[in-house]
């Protein structure tokens, strides 16, 4: 049987301890929100508790690639969870069921099962949410930090207002959830540029 908590612990440990600071959204507290939001969405969906414990587990690393570095996080975070969670007691099966899941939140994201869409949903969950704002804020203030694509205000409200228009939500729990919230966001950056 899988030791959730041991394996929780450990990611929460290291995440705080070695994640950059650079890291302004990409950070513990986005790791937590997205756990958060993936228990919320397993159970507007009615997963079964073996679903919900590889999801939240998939929640919990699904960015801890990002200690060794940006680019292709979600690799080294599927291969940091072949490294750790065999001594959490996870079987293979469970690994690998983790890591597609993982896999499947690279941009653009390519989920193939409802476990898949569930964590994808719930990394995305502050595009349909009241936080959109400060959360997308948080976002930009890290590209330019980290110099991924340094763009000017008017630039980054095109870059989301296109970026929410493009997106969708997988499951009927996000949909249900976040999708009005998500187009008055949308709405609102479209009065921002006055394209309403």
């Amino acid at each position: 049987m899988p030791d959730l908590q041991k394996a929780k612990q450990y990611a929460i440990n290291y995440l705080g301890a070695e994640l950059s600071k650079s890291f302004i959204y990409h950070n513990l507290s986005h790791t937590l929100d997205v756990y958060e939001a993936v228990i919320r969405l397993a159970k507007h969906q009615g997963v079964t508790d073996h679903e919900l414990m590889l999801l939240k587990t998939a929640a919990l690393y699904h960015d801890i690639g990002l200690v060794k570095g940006l680019d292709d996080h979600e690799k080294m975070s599927v291969r940091m969870v072949k490294e750790v969670l065999p001594g959490f007691n996870y079987s293979q099966e469970e690994i690998e069921a983790i890591c597609g899941m993982i896999r499947a939140t690279e941009i653009p994201q390519t989920p193939h099962c409802l476990l898949e869409e569930l964590l994808c949903d719930a990394d995305l969950d502050y595009l349909g949410r009241d936080d959109f704002f400060m959360t997308a804020s948080k976002l930009h203030l890290e590209w330019k930090c980290m110099k991924v694509k340094v763009l000017s205000l008017k630039e980054w409200i095109q870059f989301e207002m296109s970026f929410l228009q493009s997106h969708s939500y997988f499951t009927q729990a996000a949909k249900d959830l976040r999708d009005t919230c998500k187009n008055d966001n949308l709405l609102e950056l479209q009065n921002v540029c006055g394209e309403s």
